[in-house]
């Protein structure tokens, strides 16, 4: 087997880390009541070179806003009061103060979404125009700025010159805010959405050619750095390469608009991720859910490709991404052969990282089979640590033990080296990969072979656990093999004890046995759509006590559409 290539830890821990020492040290500056004045006081005349928001808002939404409800990071608030009192919770405020919303009170249209979006707009800056956090941290920012420049026409249509001054003199000030601070403590998506959003503002404000110069070099440097070799983004998350490929399509129509010469490193950009993103869907259209993300509306996955206009295919490997993809017949699965971004990235990174190394899903045509639970519906201690769990993945877990530590802003000692080999031949495809994350605590190696035949009838599966390193005591530990099933999914017990028939939304039948272990049915939930959904999960239980270095506990497993011929 061979390593995938590694990731520039070490110089992105100290890259990180200078920037975290720094942005802390400007926030103190920023608190003081003076900084305010080294902002713009004017504001120009008139926006040029707003590029419309291109993406569909909803009227629902825009309705429950116009009546004072917001529901928004998982959380819903009642009334303006409460909107600006920080009573909420952390993701609600972000998106809040983002103010991305206005597509859906543009999409209600009427008078009155006018006039609730004005009035938005006009309380924040009265509320909000001195430095607090999260309103004017940089992500936070650039998004708003984004949507106030994109919806600019909307929410000031009919207004009066004293309130066109005041939204003018806003984004001049914030503007000058972000091109000041930028890249501070960011990494990631996080660091793109801002580069976008003073892209924007750059391009809609005179003046602005110094800021628009800052933004486009940082948008040179990041995406190489952020944009692996085989298009995958670096924080490993498919709906992060959603959100990541929205916004540089983004960029590129805002610059195209504005008859600014587009950077061949964007144009390349975009060429690669979608590719990568199209790599990430199952069956249903939907993506596969890793590192807190969620499945998407497969309609606005078809629009973001639409307009990237990127023809290039998914690839079935992503060395870079360590990722890999088996799609034959109507069967898709895709697995994670990598190890979780680290403590090295920074905070915002590394704290969405799950411990779900050798984890996969599958799907059946259009219908979700294995699945893992998912990101946590909100960002409260509890919720994410059990999202984040390797027990709440579809691999192995021994003695209930996370195949790397979680901790609240990171995550450590996690597997050190993850292999993978991958082989084509004319009966189907075959993944052998193994990661050592339970070498440490344990003396034990977790390698798992995934086998899918030519036709996708049938997967089928070995997982063991080796013995590693020279111990002169090994010990007995327990281990679960999870098989989380999507809740449309219906698992009935056969009478042979180690078999269970499953039942697709669509009738399709599947049979899932298992040797080495003990099979059980066990209840799960589902959190990929965004509201928790109970869901049943398959366990195969058992016990490992290698006597000496190489021996292993091996389970041997297969999920087979009913009536397919069995395999060798």
């Amino acid at each position: 087997m061979m390593p995938f290539p590694p990731m520039p830890e070490l110089r992105r821990a100290a890259h990180c880390a200078i920037r975290s020492i720094n942005a802390g040290l400007s926030e103190l500056c920023f608190r003081v009541p003076l900084y305010k004045l080294t902002l713009a006081r004017r504001g120009p005349r008139e926006i040029r070179h707003a590029a419309p928001d291109p993406w569909p808002g909803f009227p629902a939404r825009g309705e429950a806003i116009v009546e004072g409800r917001f529901a928004l990071g998982g959380e819903t608030v009642f009334g303006d009061l409460a909107a600006w009192g920080g009573d909420a919770g952390p993701a609600w405020r972000e998106a809040f103060h983002s103010f991305e919303w206005l597509r859906d009170l543009r999409a209600l249209g009427g008078d009155p979404a006018h006039q609730r979006a004005r009035k938005l707009v006009k309380d924040w800056i009265t509320r909000c125009d001195g430095w607090s956090t999260p309103a004017w941290r940089g992500d936070v920012l650039g998004r708003r700025l984004a949507s106030w420049v994109s919806h600019y026409d909307f929410f000031a249509a009919g207004a009066d010159a004293a309130f066109r001054a005041q939204v003018l003199v806003s984004l001049a000030r914030q503007t000058r805010h972000l091109s000041r601070i930028l890249p501070g403590a960011l990494d990631g998506a996080a660091l793109l959405s801002a580069i976008k959003g003073l892209v924007l503002a750059s391009l809609a404000l005179p003046n602005s050619t110094r800021a628009l110069a800052r933004a486009l070099d940082l948008l040179a440097r990041e995406l190489p750095r952020q944009i692996l070799p085989d298009g995958g983004h670096v924080e490993r998350c498919p709906s992060l390469q959603l959100s990541v490929l929205r916004d540089l399509v983004d960029l590129r129509g805002a610059l195209l608009a504005a008859q600014y010469p587009v950077p061949e490193e964007l144009l390349n950009a975009i060429d690669r991720v979608a590719p990568m993103l199209r790599f990430f869907r199952l069956g249903d259209g939907g993506l596969a859910l890793f590192n807190s993300g969620g499945e998407e509306e497969p309609w606005l996955i078809d629009l973001v490709l639409t307009r990237a206009d990127a023809k290039g295919k998914p690839l079935s490997a992503a060395p870079h991404s360590r990722f890999q993809r088996l799609a034959l017949g109507r069967s898709v699965v895709v697995l994670d052969a990598g190890a979780p971004v680290s403590v090295h990235c920074a905070r915002g990174i590394a704290e969405r990282a799950h411990a779900g190394t050798l984890a996969f899903e599958m799907s059946e045509a259009k219908d979700r089979l294995i699945v893992n639970c998912g990101p946590a519906p909100a960002r409260t201690p509890e919720w994410n640590r059990a999202a984040r769990a390797t027990a709440a993945h579809s691999t192995l877990v021994v003695a209930d033990t996370n195949s790397a530590e979680i901790r609240e802003d990171r995550l450590a000692n996690g597997p050190e080296s993850v292999l993978c080999r991958r082989t084509e031949t004319e009966e189907g495809i075959t993944l052998e990969a193994q990661h050592d994350g339970y070498a440490g605590p344990f003396g034990l190696v977790h390698r798992r072979r995934l086998t899918l035949s030519a036709g996708g009838e049938e997967l089928r599966g070995e997982d063991s656990l080796i013995a590693a390193g020279k111990r002169r005591k090994r010990s007995e530990h327990p281990f679960a093999i999870r098989f989380h099933l999507h809740p449309d999914v219906k698992a009935l017990p056969l009478q042979d004890a180690h078999s269970v028939l499953l039942k697709l939304a669509s009738g399709m039948g599947v049979r899932f046995a298992a040797t080495g272990g003990s099979v059980a049915i066990e209840d799960s939930v589902y959190l990929g759509t965004g509201e928790p959904r109970k869901s049943r999960q398959i366990v195969v239980t058992g016990t490992a006590k290698p006597a000496k270095e190489g021996e292993a506990a091996v389970v041997s497993w297969v999920l087979a559409r009913a009536g397919a011929k069995p395999g060798r």
